[in-house]
């Protein structure tokens, strides 16, 4: 399989083409909501881009002027408030900022971080920004298990999650599965993973865009149900996604709450019904970092 993800140009040749500038806070989460915006934003129009930290030193030495500044994450809002003010443009922040939104130009924010009416500078998004591209390879016949672990919404219970994967197993068997982990995953489930018709893949022995191929290539992927993530980024690869249930510590924790609201508008489901049964296609194409990306251009008209 070969990586389908876009990657950031920088556009040297053109002087004129409006500086996108990145404020940035070195976890990789959310370094990649910030380049899954970029991406889509250059798909639409030339930028030049500059990345920078949360030090004010190489905001006060530069010598061009931003046209929009753009960061994710509460370690990067006073430099990205910083830096709108220096260059006098539009600030962007992805995810629930630590301050109020008012401060801010244009805020994305997934729809279950919102504990209010959203402002008008507030546009809701289903889950975070990823890198999924927009468009992607013909599905294969293979299906993909993503295997989260105790967290502070879920417990971890390794007999029952294993009983329902052998369930879906046994009811697709034109289906090659893959099944990968993360470092919240138990020892104890991976230790009986042998006893299951699948390849397992280690996560942190995967090559950097191995799940993303994954993605692309599955028709089903299943994931347990904390994975909020992981739950989007298959819908966004256009994959028909079942929910693995994980036991809940509050059924009103904001993650139980926005599971239950993709089942109930019909993005997804959980086995009980569809086990030995083909999952139905998500209701529409789901890409969050495109719309979001429209929606830069379309309230800063002068970017475009």
């Amino acid at each position: 399989m070969s990586n389908s993800r876009p990657t950031i140009e920088n556009p040297g040749s053109n002087p004129e083409a409006p500086l996108l500038w990145l404020v940035t806070d070195g976890k990789t989460g959310h370094e990649n909501q910030t380049r899954a915006l970029v991406e889509n934003l250059q798909a639409l129009a030339p930028f030049r881009i500059h990345e920078g930290g949360t030090s004010m030193g190489g905001l006060l030495q530069s010598k061009e002027r931003a046209s929009l500044v753009i960061g994710t994450g509460h370690r990067t809002h006073l430099a990205l408030l910083a830096a709108a003010r220096r260059f006098d443009c539009p600030s962007v922040v992805i995810m629930k900022p630590t301050i109020p939104t008012v401060f801010f130009d244009l805020c994305f924010i997934p729809e279950h971080d919102l504990g209010r009416p959203p402002g008008p500078n507030v546009v809701p998004t289903k889950g975070m920004l990823n890198r999924v591209p927009v468009e992607g390879p013909p599905k294969q016949e293979r299906g993909l298990i993503l295997v989260g672990g105790p967290s502070r919404h879920h417990g971890f219970e390794a007999e029952p999650l294993m009983a329902i994967i052998r369930k879906i197993l046994a009811g697709r068997p034109g289906l090659a599965w893959d099944l990968t982990d993360s470092r919240r995953t138990p020892e104890e489930f991976r230790e009986h993973l042998g006893q299951l018709n699948l390849q397992f893949h280690p996560s942190n022995e995967c090559p950097d865009d191995w799940l993303l191929d994954a993605l692309l290539a599955a028709r089903e992927a299943w994931v347990t149900e904390d994975s909020m993530s992981m739950i989007y980024e298959a819908l966004t690869a256009r994959a028909r996604v079942g929910l693995l249930p994980m036991p809940r510590k509050s059924n009103r924790s904001r993650v139980a709450r926005s599971v239950d609201r993709l089942v109930k508008e019909g993005w997804t489901s959980f086995p009980d019904a569809r086990a030995s049964s083909e999952l139905p296609a998500p209701p529409a194409a789901l890409h969050e970092a495109s719309r979001c990306a429209r929606e830069v251009l379309q309230r800063f008209p002068a970017l475009a």
